[in-house]
Order: C-alpha cells, then structure tokens, then sequence
C-alpha cells in the first residue's frame, strides 16, 4: 500500500460536512470518524459496531473521483470554499454498493430517494483521524447549538426528564398535539429540526426555522423549550434512521424520545409502525422512547386526538400532515386552523423561498 505524506485540498458537498461536524462535535457518539470496513459490515448487519455499541446507519466517506489518494495523505475538506476539517486517512477500502443500499435501506428501488442518491456513491470510502479547522453553522450562516452547549443549558435548568423532537416540517397541529403531551410530562422539550439537503417540493429550512420560532414564542412556555437547528440531514431510512435519531438526541441531553408514525420513512417502503417496533430489539439504547400513535383531527371529538382516546370512526377523521399543508400552499387553497395556526400558516406564506426548488 501506498504511503503519502501530502496535503490535498478538496470541496466536500454538504451532507458530507455535516457528517463531518456531528462526528467532531459528539452528536454522532460512539463514532468520532468515518466508519471503516469492519465496522460497516457490522452496522449494515447487525445495526452495531463490532465493538456492540449500537449504530444503525453508515457513516462513510466516499473517495473524491477527481483526486488520486493514499494512506498517509490529508485532506483539507472546504465547504463553500471555507475550510472545515482535515482527515488524515489510515484506511481505504471498497464495498459492494447493491449490498449496502440493500442491507440499510431494505430496498433496491430507486423509487426511494436514499437508494437513488446511495447509486452515485463512489463505492471507495476512507476513514482517518479527523480534526477540527472550521465551524459549519458559522459556514453556512445558521446557528446551532451542540451538543455540549444544549446539556449545558439542561443542566443550568436542572431538568431531569427532557423530550427530544424531530422534524423536517414546519409546525402543524399534530406537531403541537405532540409537543403540549410532552411537556405535560417532562421538564423541557428539545426542538430538533433537520437543516440538511432535502427532496424539491419539502419546506426550506429558513421556512421552517422561521416559523418554528414565531410558533414556540406565541404556542409554548418557552422556558421549557430549548429549539436549535440540527446540522444532519434526512436518510428516509425508516426504522433503521429513527434509531439513529434517537441516538443523537441521547447524546444531545435528550432522556426520552419522541417517535410518531412513519418516523423518517417515505413513501409507502416501510410499515406505519415499523419506526416504533424496532425499539423492541434494542433494550440499550439508553434513551426512553414516546410512542405516539398518529394525531389526527376528529370531527366528533372536535380536537386533535389518537387512536389511544378517539373512539369515533374513521369517517370522522381528518389528517393533518406537512404534505397537506405544502399542498394548500402550492394551491393557494384555504386552511383551517385544525391543521395550522392561521398565524404560524401565515409566517410561512411570507417566507422568501417557502420550498426547495432545485
């Protein structure tokens, strides 16, 4: 093998810089760099390192095409022209990318937006020891805390029971459902949105953190929520993904979990529940899961409920989900407020570039 001591400038696309930034920062604990080949083998099989640790999805940077590699070698990574991070790479290694589209998404259709990304992939990867050069929030211009940061404001708080919350939507009222039965029984919320590349058509992220913020100043006790952009990005890789989500928030001072219907699927490739059920295999996780059946609006009950304490029929049922409100948006239809607080709805309709459009 090949031994270089040289330094290499590359520009690495945003997904990568954000792996990069949870990895430096302790959001992506146990790992601290890139996965290497025995770890990814275990991770796709097993959905732990060799080590036993739990870790459900791959973590991987894949070989610059244009650059010429090898051990030894050091990478300055650029985001945006800015300087990020340095690898020093100590492993080079290939894998099989049907088998690993395969084992992590459980499917090879290229209907789902994972496996369709996952095919461009080099099927080279490195790891190495990685250093810190950059901020990526000062970067791209969207302050977060991390995960050092948001524990020390739990602590300052002395909350014992803190609920962590994922989205990639703005709020609706099954958000706030959500949100209000939490805090009922806990002492803070984490709101947790992700800010990394999306599908077109899903809400932008100043959309989201826009309205987010209007709606916990105007809807929730703020002192009992913390809310900070989170610097990942949406894999839509079902049970697998939600318990990486759940993860990181365990390592963001969250003690429980919220994990809804559908949890980080997309279409119709996992099952309604399937995100709640795969907590059943992990009993050491060490963070408590919130299952929460789907809310939705009943006209008998006249209020957002589940099925845990609705015993109306389905006929009376309304959804309330993102794409219905990205729908009535792009229509310019009318919303009641049983699917968004006409304000909040109006917070988004004012946002510059509501959607992702390329």
């Amino acid at each position: 093998m090949k031994f270089s001591n040289r330094t290499l400038s590359i520009n690495t696309d945003l997904n990568t810089a954000m792996d990069v930034e949870q990895l430096l920062n302790g959001g992506f604990k146990p790992l601290s760099t890139f996965l290497n080949y025995k770890q990814l083998d275990s991770v796709l099989k097993k959905m732990r390192l060799p080590t036993g640790e739990i870790w459900p999805i791959p973590i991987l940077f894949p070989k610059p095409l244009e650059h010429t590699v090898s051990v030894g070698t050091t990478l300055l990574l650029k985001v945006r022209k800015q300087n990020l991070a340095k690898l020093k790479i100590t492993d080079i290694f290939d894998y099989d990318l049907k088998k690993m589209i395969k084992l992590f998404y459980g499917t090879s259709d290229i209907r789902h937006p994972g496996v369709l990304e996952t095919k461009k992939s080099s099927n080279i990867f490195l790891t190495g020891k990685l250093t810190r050069v950059g901020k990526l929030d000062k970067i791209l211009g969207i302050p977060t805390l991390e995960p050092d940061q948001v524990k020390k404001i739990i602590r300052n708080k002395a909350w014992k029971k803190v609920v962590g919350f994922h989205t990639r939507n703005p709020p609706h009222r099954a958000h706030e459902f959500l949100h209000k039965n939490s805090l009922e029984n806990s002492d803070g919320i984490l709101i947790h949105p992700v800010v990394g590349s999306k599908k077109i058509g899903d809400f932008s992220n100043s959309a989201i953190i826009s309205s987010y913020k209007f709606y916990i100043k105007n809807y929730l006790p703020s002192n009992n929520v913390i809310f900070t952009p989170l610097l990942t990005y949406s894999r839509y890789a079902g049970p697998r993904e939600a318990i990486f989500t759940a993860i990181v928030r365990r390592n963001y001072g969250c003690t429980h979990f919220i994990v809804g219907r559908d949890h980080t699927g997309v279409k119709n490739f996992y099952g309604k529940y399937d995100s709640q059920k795969i907590f059943n295999k992990f009993n050491d996780i060490k963070i408590k899961i919130l299952r929460f059946h789907e809310p939705y609006y009943c006209k008998k009950c006249d209020q957002v409920t589940t099925s845990k304490t609705c015993p109306h029929n389905k006929k009376y049922h309304l959804e309330i989900s993102g794409t219905r409100i990205r729908k009535a948006i792009l229509n310019k239809s009318k919303l009641s407020e049983i699917f968004i607080r006409k304000n909040v709805l109006e917070k988004l309709q004012n946002t510059r570039n509501i959607f992702v459009d390329k």
